[in-house]
């Protein structure tokens, strides 16, 4: 069954990726009328069907039956805790990402600076939403 994550009206663009450990970076950056950056961070990401820009999304969780058939997705979906996440874009296009869960933040970081890591935290001290359940304001 599908199930909402987040929405925005707000324009996205891949940010960064961590190779190693498949954290996935959508920001929203920070401007004059929007005071702090939106990040979406998917987690240990296997698989990446998107553009490169963004305007307006809402992300999901989707059946995992939508996948395309590619033994490596559908193999990392066999697992109960991975799943497919959809990006409806404001004109309807979607995308699609194989993740662990999705987790976004609001911050202040700089452009150059990331919300990426491991054994760093910058940049997620503000939960607004994720896929693992409710977020507590």
């Amino acid at each position: 069954m599908d199930r909402d994550i987040f929405k925005s009206g707000r324009y996205f663009k891949i940010s960064d990726f961590l190779t190693s450990h498949g954290q996935l970076l959508l920001r929203s950056n920070k401007t004059d009328e929007q005071k702090v950056n939106v990040d979406i961070i998917f987690f240990d990401t296997t698989y990446i069907q998107l553009t490169s820009s963004l305007y307006g999304i809402a992300v999901r969780v989707v059946d995992k039956k939508r996948a395309m058939d590619y033994n490596s997705l559908t193999s990392f979906l066999k697992y109960e805790h991975n799943h497919l996440f959809e990006i409806e874009t404001e004109n309807g296009e979607k995308y699609y990402i194989a993740a662990s869960f999705v987790r976004v933040f609001e911050n202040g970081l700089d452009f150059n600076e990331t919300s990426l890591g491991v054994l760093q935290y910058k940049g997620r001290e503000k939960e607004i939403a994720s896929s693992l359940g409710d977020v507590s304001e």
